[in-house]
C-alpha cells in the first residue's frame, strides 16, 4: 500500500516555483508508525505562494516537496515558462542554465518512461530542448562541456537526454541552421520514445537477449515512429529519427533494412549519438568506455554501421576536447 501511495505523487524542484502562480497542491513526505504520508504544504492560495517564494530566496528548504502525479503537465508547463526566465538571465553563467535544462528534460523522460505518463508529458521536450540549442549556439559549449553535464550511469531518460545533447552539439559545431539543429536536439530525446511500450526486464536484463528477446525489442523503433506520428506535433525530421535510429549505413539495420542516403541524416547522426553515449555509459553489467576507445571501436569494427562522412565530422569536433 506504502508503494501505491507513493507511486500517486511526484518530487518537484521548489526553485521553478520562485515566480509563483503555480495551480495545484504541494506536499510533503513523512513516516508515521512506518506508513508514508504526504501533507499538504501549500495550496495556490496567495499567501500559500508567498511562503513558497521566500523559502526559495532563502535557501532554506531543505526537505523534499512533491505534487500529485495528477498535476505533473502543470508542473511542467510551469516549470517549461520559469526555465525561459532563467535562461534569459544574462547574469547566470551558461554551465548553470544548461544544467538546469538537463535537469528539466531529464525529469521529463523519466516521468514518460518510468511512470507511462501521457505522451502529453512530451510536449514540453520541445520548448526545453529549444532553450537548450540557445545555450549552446551563444557559447563555445561542445562535447566536452555536455559530457560533464551528462549522467554517467545509463538509464532510458538518461540515455535518451544525452542522445538529444550530443545530437544537438553536433548540429552547432557543423553551423546547421538553429532550427535544424533544434529538431535534431529534439529526435535524439524522442529516439527511444518506443521503449515505453516494451517490458522493463527486457530493456534492462544483463547479457545477450534471446533471438525472440531481440525481436521484440526491435519493435520499439517502428513503435516510436508510430508514437510521434500519432501525437502530430512533430515534424518528419524528428518522426524518422525514432523509426530509423537502427538503420545501418552499410545495410542490414532494422527495421526496414535501408542504407546509405536511404535513411535520414538526422536518422544517421542520432545512430552514431545513440551508440557513443551507450558505449561511454556505466550499466549495471560492464563499464563506461573511454571516449577515445568508443570512437577506435565505432571506426574499426562497427564501421560500416555508421555514415562516414558524419562519423568523420563528429572525431573531427570531438577530438580536441578528448
Amino acid at each position: 500500500m506504502s508503494n501505491e501511495i507513493e507511486n500517486q505523487y511526484r518530487p518537484i524542484d521548489l526553485e521553478f516555483l520562485r515566480n509563483g502562480g503555480e495551480d495545484f497542491d504541494i506536499f510533503t513526505k513523512t513516516k508515521e508508525f512506518g506508513t508514508t504520508k504526504f501533507i499538504r504544504f501549500a495550496s495556490s492560495a496567495p499567501e500559500h505562494q508567498d511562503r513558497i517564494r521566500r523559502m526559495v530566496e532563502s535557501g532554506d528548504h531543505e526537505i523534499s516537496f512533491y505534487i500529485k502525479e495528477e498535476d505533473l503537465f502543470k508542473y511542467y508547463r510551469h516549470a517549461t515558462h520559469s526555465l525561459r526566465d532563467f535562461v534569459s538571465d544574462a547574469s547566470v553563467p551558461v554551465e548553470k542554465k544548461a544544467e538546469k535544462v538537463y535537469e528539466v528534460s531529464k525529469g521529463v523522460m523519466k516521468e514518460f518512461f518510468d511512470y507511462n505518463a501521457s505522451g502529453k508529458i512530451l510536449e514540453s521536450s520541445e520548448e526545453v530542448m529549444g532553450m537548450m540549442e540557445e545555450c549552446m549556439s551563444t557559447t563555445n559549449f561542445g562535447f566536452k562541456g555536455i559530457a560533464t553535464l551528462t549522467s554517467k550511469d545509463y538509464y532510458t531518460h538518461t540515455h535518451s537526454v544525452n542522445v538529444g545533447l550530443y545530437c544537438m552539439t553536433l548540429g552547432v559545431k557543423i553551423k546547421m541552421p538553429r532550427e535544424e539543429i533544434k529538431a535534431l536536439g529534439l529526435g535524439g530525446m524522442l529516439h527511444d520514445v518506443g521503449k515505453s511500450q516494451i517490458d522493463s526486464e527486457l530493456i534492462n536484463k544483463n547479457g545477450k537477449l534471446s533471438d525472440a528477446e531481440f525481436e521484440a525489442m526491435k519493435s520499439h523503433a517502428p513503435i516510436g515512429e508510430k508514437i510521434l506520428a500519432d501525437m502530430q506535433c512533430y515534424g518528419s525530421k524528428v518522426v524518422c529519427m525514432a523509426g530509423q535510429h537502427h538503420e545501418k549505413f552499410a545495410g542490414g539495420g532494422y527495421p526496414l533494412g535501408l542504407r546509405g542516403e536511404e535513411i535520414s541524416v538526422y536518422a544517421r547522426i542520432c545512430k552514431i549519438m545513440d551508440v557513443y553515449d551507450a558505449l561511454t555509459t556505466r550499466r549495471s553489467y560492464k563499464l563506461a568506455m573511454r571516449p577515445f576507445d568508443t570512437l577506435a571501436l565505432m571506426t574499426k569494427q562497427m564501421a560500416g554501421d555508421f555514415d562516414p562522412k558524419l562519423m568523420h565530422l563528429f572525431i573531427k569536433h570531438m577530438g580536441p576536447e578528448l
